[in-house]
């Protein structure tokens, strides 16, 4: 494994390992689930430009709202995660599209690699 990705494999299981010190197991768990976008795109050692995604809004008095489409391949606590964000023009998560999780890195990029 290189330097960067034990680095950011580092950081991923330690905002894990706080979870659980500060509000036990199943409600790291639970804290995760809900939070899953903020966390994949937060831990993340890769990520890749999947194009433009247009949120067409019903309301005619909401604009329409252009998000990027992002693959996302990130370490949290002893899994390797991939999975496809929406962003928005600030660079904050507004969605989670999909997420894997993975034993191993090899795996893990291969998934990435095939994300679209």
């Amino acid at each position: 494994m290189t330097t960067v990705f034990a680095t950011m494999k580092g950081h991923g299981e330690a905002a894990v390992e706080a979870l659980r010190a500060e509000f036990g197991a199943m409600m790291a768990e639970r804290i995760l689930e809900a939070e899953a976008a903020d966390f994949l795109w937060e831990a993340r050692v890769k990520e890749r430009y999947l194009g433009q995604h247009i949120d067409v809004c019903f309301d005619l008095d909401e604009d329409e709202t252009e998000l990027a489409r992002i693959a996302v391949l990130s370490f949290l606590g002893t899994r390797w995660q991939v999975g496809a964000c929406l962003l928005d023009g600030e660079g904050a998560v507004a969605d989670l599209l999909w997420k894997e999780g993975f034993d191993t890195l090899e795996a893990a990029e291969a998934a990435f690699n095939r994300a679209a």
